[in-house]
């Protein structure tokens, strides 16, 4: 090889522990994420697209909110819906055991699937990469 760099194949152990941190990570996310989505449907039943929460890390989190207009993400972060939505995921997250809200980060994107549809031909894959 030039250089000297050497790849290596992780062995089967490897493989093994990585699966393993991976679950760790994604521990709960799911229940947390349904959870999630259906207070925003309550909070937001006309207008609620989908959600998507997403463990980066043990306490690290990306939340992906979807209205169904353009124009929805700017009306509902004026009157508190979004915030609701917000403290709700901390909430779960903390219910869940990922952590207290201090202790944990979320970053959240508030989009609308009339974007999705615009600009990624509907691909949600697309979109959230």
């Amino acid at each position: 090889m030039e250089g000297g760099a050497m790849t290596k194949i992780p062995s089967d152990e490897e493989f093994a522990k990585a699966k393993a941190r991976m679950r760790e990570i994604d521990r709960n996310v799911q229940e947390a994420n349904e959870r999630a989505l259906q207070y925003f449907r309550q909070v937001c039943p006309v207008h609620s697209h989908n959600l998507y929460l997403i463990a980066e890390g043990d306490r690290r989190f990306r939340a992906y909110i979807f209205y169904k207009r353009n124009d929805d993400i700017q009306v509902y972060r004026n009157n508190g819906v979004s915030k609701k939505i917000e403290d709700f995921v901390y909430e779960e997250l903390e219910r869940q055991g990922r952590g207290k809200k201090g202790d944990i980060v979320v970053t959240f994107e508030f989009d609308s699937d009339e974007n999705v549809t615009a600009s990624y031909e509907g691909n949600y894959f697309l979109r959230l990469r």
